[in-house]
């Protein structure tokens, strides 16, 4: 779902898919755990590489690995351990930055939006989609009986913590202007979730 409304986000608004090779950008996934989105992203569009898959876990970075070899992708996804409070990159070197689901573990994500927009070029496209937080207690424990129902009680409780450390859309709005984003660039698109799909300018 991720990756497909990614591709609807960049057809939609005739983003350039195409860009030559000659284009020193590079395709960004923060938190990419075990680099499933990379290598589906690139089963379609395969010229949007390289990408890097960062993470801050080792755990997750070489179970990345092992995906990439499987698909042969080893120079195509590179996973990469680094904080994406203080990413290794140059500044305006990235055309995509995207990421799913790590905002929440995140105690201060305004430092990573500032770090996104240092290191997205003008132009490119930013995608984070998120979980969003409830409104009560009440309706955390319906999300928890409906999304999780059938997980064990630790699974449960992780999606429970996840929950209630998720943003509001108008906290993320919040954290956009602060970064030089369009705070207008967020919006709910599930019962719990958020989604950010803008061109940076």
């Amino acid at each position: 779902m991720f990756v497909s409304d990614l591709l609807s986000y960049l057809s939609h608004n005739a983003w350039q898919l195409s860009l030559s090779a000659a284009v020193a950008a590079t395709v960004l996934d923060l938190g990419t755990g075990t680099a499933l989105i990379p290598i589906e992203l690139l089963r379609t569009q395969p010229q949007l590489k390289p990408i890097l898959a960062c993470d801050l876990s080792i755990q997750m970075l070489n179970l990345a690995a092992q995906h990439v070899q499987r698909d042969q992708l080893q120079k195509d996804v590179l996973p990469l351990y680094c904080d994406c409070k203080r990413l290794p990159l140059s500044n305006g070197s990235c055309r995509v930055v995207m990421s799913n689901s790590i905002v929440h573990h995140i105690p201060d994500p305004l430092d990573v939006f500032r770090e996104i927009r240092r290191v997205i070029r003008p132009g490119g496209v930013l995608f984070v989609r998120d979980l969003l937080r409830p409104d009560s207690d009440e309706t955390v424990e319906r999300f928890v009986a409906t999304h999780a129902g059938d997980q064990n009680e630790h699974q449960q409780q992780m999606f429970r913590q996840s929950l209630h450390a998720a943003l509001t859309v108008e906290e993320v709005r919040q954290l956009l202007q602060a970064a030089d984003f369009d705070s207008a660039a967020v919006q709910a698109t599930s019962d719990r979730h958020w989604t950010i799909a803008c061109i940076a300018e």
